[in-house]
């Protein structure tokens, strides 16, 4: 019996493969090109294994892809809510813009315009403060409506509204104590001088407002619709003191004492008489007008000679057209200077046509500084108009005593 037969000793027909470690013997393998080097074992082992597992360079490909979309989408989405933004805030300065422009033309059509009409009415005292104290509450009303302006957020809108709101707030105080003053200016003449100087000094507000407009409020509004690409929503800013000679209180004493219209087409107003003689006609022919008589109170005036005494201070001056076109816009003034080197004061009127031929006649009044009392220098003076040639029959100087 041989020791392979011993009983004892059973020899096993097979011997499991042992499991391959992976390490030096595997890489030995990779590196020798071995039959089946690197592949994976098992059944269904192709490149994912047997948990579908994803190689490295595979999966850092699959992130850079997903980062990148990622990345656009987020950059998609902050274009958009930024263009959504832009757009609205361009909206709204389009919105702001048409406001100021909107309270801006109603200050001076339903406020300033009534103010300087009524100013020149010649109404008694009593009914011009009332119909004063009625555009008070309308530009008082437009002064709270603008402080609920939506102006844009930026340091130039809020800049553009606080000088809006001052704008305004200028307006609506002036038209107030300027109807406080109407009665005083309409008295006698120991009040009447102080209440001008303080009726032509609100009046100065609203040239003050005018300035803070147009070169401020206006030009901030302006450049900011510029920078967003926005045309034809500039702010309209019309001027709401037209005649600059009513800051002199002589000019609110004649202004509050001579308008009217009449054929004459415009209020009472001080400052030189136009002389439009160098201007081309818009017609051929011959043109030309002349100082035709002067009348002061009842008394009629002759040029030169010794001083007439007169009453009152209403001065009427009849104009007759002497060519043979139409005549439009002729200037009619009165200027009266105290002797002893007082003060001149003057009055003026346009007269809005007389036709060839014919003859107008300008009711002026001298302002209430001219007092009882005084001798002095009396001009008067037609302005001439486009295409005249001979102007010396177009003022005469008299010489006249304001009696009781």
């Amino acid at each position: 019996m041989s020791f392979f037969d011993d009983d004892d000793f059973d020899e096993p027909t097979h011997v499991a493969d042992a499991e391959p470690r992976r390490g030096a013997g595997a890489r030995a393998a990779g590196r020798f090109g071995g039959f089946g080097a690197g592949r994976p074992s098992g059944p269904g082992g192709g490149g994912g294994g047997a948990g579908g597992s994803v190689d490295p360079k595979t999966a850092r490909q699959r992130q850079i892809v997903a980062s990148g979309i990622i990345v656009l989408v987020l950059i998609l989405l902050v274009v958009g809510v930024q263009s959504c933004v832009n757009g609205s805030r361009t909206s709204a300065l389009k919105d702001y813009a048409r406001d100021v422009t909107a309270v801006l033309q109603e200050s001076r059509d339903d406020v300033s315009e009534p103010l300087f009409r009524a100013l020149a009415s010649g109404e008694d005292a009593n009914t011009l403060q009332t119909s004063l104290n009625r555009l008070r509450e309308t530009a008082e009303s437009q002064a709270e409506r603008v402080k609920n302006f939506s102006e844009p957020g930026d340091d130039s809108g809020k800049a553009a509204q606080h000088d809006l709101e001052l704008a305004m707030n200028f307006r609506a105080r002036a038209v107030r104590i300027i109807a406080e003053q109407i009665p005083a200016a309409k008295a006698d003449e120991d009040t009447s001088e102080a209440a001008a100087r303080r009726i032509a000094g609100e009046l100065g507000a609203f040239l003050a407002s005018d300035v803070i407009v147009s070169q401020r409020t206006k030009p901030l509004i302006d450049e900011a619709l510029a920078a967003k690409d926005v045309s034809g929503a500039n702010v309209s800013a019309p001027a709401t003191l037209r005649d600059v000679s009513l800051l002199d209180p002589v000019a609110v004493l004649s202004t509050l004492a001579g308008g009217g219209g009449g054929s004459t087409g415009e209020a009472a107003s001080s400052g030189a008489v136009r002389d439009r003689s160098g201007e081309e006609p818009a017609q051929p022919g011959t043109h030309g007008t002349a100082l035709n008589a002067v009348s002061f109170g009842d008394t009629a005036l002759q040029a030169g000679g010794e001083a007439t005494t007169v009453t009152g201070r209403a001065v009427t001056v009849s104009v007759q057209n002497g060519g043979d076109t139409d005549e439009t816009n002729i200037d009619v003034g009165v200027t009266f200077t105290p002797s002893g080197g007082g003060r001149a004061v003057s009055t003026k009127k346009t007269v809005a046509s007389i036709a060839q031929g014919q003859t107008a006649e300008v009711e002026l009044e001298l302002p209430a500084t001219v007092r009882s009392g005084q001798s002095g220098e009396l001009v008067v003076k037609v302005g001439g108009v486009p295409g005249e040639e001979k102007l010396d029959n177009n003022e005469a100087t008299y010489s006249v005593t304001i009696g009781g």
